[in-house]
């Protein structure tokens, strides 16, 4: 479930500024345009929002030419982190969009409906793109949301969650179904590693735990739990903080799961999970070649990655790591000696790998636009943004590499070398 427009939700009903009605397409049977005519004539429906990432790009331009051929003068706004990482490129990718949310959309989209509705200056809306008589214009950086705490809790019913968890059950590595449910504990990541880009911005921020167990208390409350994902990319930046999560957990009848860096696992730190129902930990590996780790800005080495993974191991502690291949400094030579490494260890560590993404915002992306390899941004991500080449690799080499990654992964990849590269 994309939580981002729960709490977008969740926010706008609190201001009561307006009338707010909620559709997920997902739950709803029949033709997709049909489902949006019929809801917005049905509820007078004059300002639509909706969001997503760079790679659903396809989905959400045809839910917003959908709505544009069923009432011309609905106002569209479209935020996340497609329209967060490169709002000019999607404000052109998306012509029918009449306004764009940069970063988080809480407070933004209040004001944007109140300045809208009493046709107040737009531009003195922080944190919004918007179409001006002279073309695209983009107003002041919003700030971020310094306390988490203040926030509503997600609009659950608003998208039909009884529903998502009955359509969407996990399975355990024994093979059981199990409803899994998200809690975002944190905000951004104070780390800038190249291939990842942070929507809701740069500055670090954590929930107070008593606001994570009162928003765990609800989920208990109106649904049937039984494994909980804690979706914060630096959970462990104060075993304090783990501590007292692992004491106040105990009386729940639910697994759990966390997101850790490498640099973040130490022995007291394992030694607090060790024996509770956290299931998993979900860390990043990305290669075993010290130059890629460096040029990736991971800031770790391979013998951290080693003794880390073996300190969770040795615990009993259930590790799910990734490698990813193509980073700007990656050779086939790097490729293969991350490759062997990942052979020799994946049953040991539970890895999977990937071929790297140059996701719109994120470093790598930037890279690839100034040096050609992605000539123009809009075709890119028109085209579901592609795995690119911004290696050392050849083509060939390049190509060799998808073809190996592909067999393992079982999936074709969307790989485009476009004519400047």
């Amino acid at each position: 479930m994309p939580m981002g427009i729960l709490y977008v939700s969740a926010y706008v009903k609190r201001s009561g500024i307006a009338n707010v009605f909620t559709l997920n397409l997902n739950h709803e049977s029949g033709e997709e345009f049909d489902i949006l005519q019929s809801y917005i004539k049905k509820n007078n429906i004059d300002f639509v929002g909706l969001g997503g990432l760079s790679g659903e790009y396809s989905d959400i331009f045809r839910v917003v030419s959908y709505v544009r051929k069923i009432d011309y003068n609905v106002i569209i706004q479209v935020g996340g982190g497609i329209m967060s990482a490169d709002p000019m490129v999607t404000m052109q990718a998306m012509p029918d969009v009449d306004f764009g949310i940069i970063g988080e959309g809480e407070q933004t989209s209040v004001e944007l409906i109140d300045a809208i509705t009493r046709e107040l200056d737009i531009s003195s809306v922080d944190g919004i793109i918007y179409r001006g008589e002279d073309g695209l214009r983009i107003t002041k950086r919003r700030e971020e949301i310094d306390d988490l705490d203040t926030l509503p809790l997600p609009d659950y019913e608003g998208f039909n969650y009884v529903e998502y968890l009955r359509l969407n059950p996990d399975l355990s590595d024994e093979g059981k179904k199990y409803s899994q449910v998200s809690v975002i504990g944190g905000r951004s990541c104070k780390y800038n590693c190249t291939f990842c880009f942070h929507p809701s911005g740069s500055k670090y921020r954590q929930r107070s735990l008593d606001s994570i167990f009162d928003e765990i208390d609800y989920l208990v409350k109106n649904y049937d739990i039984s494994y909980i994902a804690l979706r914060e990319e630096l959970f462990a930046t104060d075993n304090e903080r783990v501590r007292q999560f692992c004491e106040r957990v105990k009386e729940y009848d639910f697994d759990w799961s966390i997101q850790l860096r490498i640099d973040s696992i130490n022995q007291e730190l394992v030694d607090m999970l060790k024996n509770t129902r956290c299931r998993y930990l979900f860390v990043g590996v990305e290669s075993a070649d010290n130059r890629v780790l460096k040029s990736m800005r991971k800031g770790i080495t391979l013998a951290q990655i080693e003794r880390a993974l073996d300190m969770l191991r040795e615990a009993g502690l259930n590790s799910r790591s990734g490698v990813i291949f193509g980073d700007t400094v990656e050779t086939f030579e790097s490729a293969m000696f991350t490759l062997d490494w990942f052979k020799k260890n994946y049953t040991k560590y539970r890895m999977f790998v990937d071929m790297i993404i140059a996701f719109p915002g994120s470093v790598l992306y930037r890279r690839a636009c100034e040096s050609g390899v992605i000539p123009n941004p809009v075709e890119f991500l028109k085209d579901g943004c592609p795995i690119v080449n911004v290696s050392q690799m050849n083509d060939m080499e390049f190509v060799d590499l998808v073809r190996i990654i592909e067999k393992m992964n079982y999936r074709k990849y969307n790989v485009k070398f476009y004519k400047n590269s």
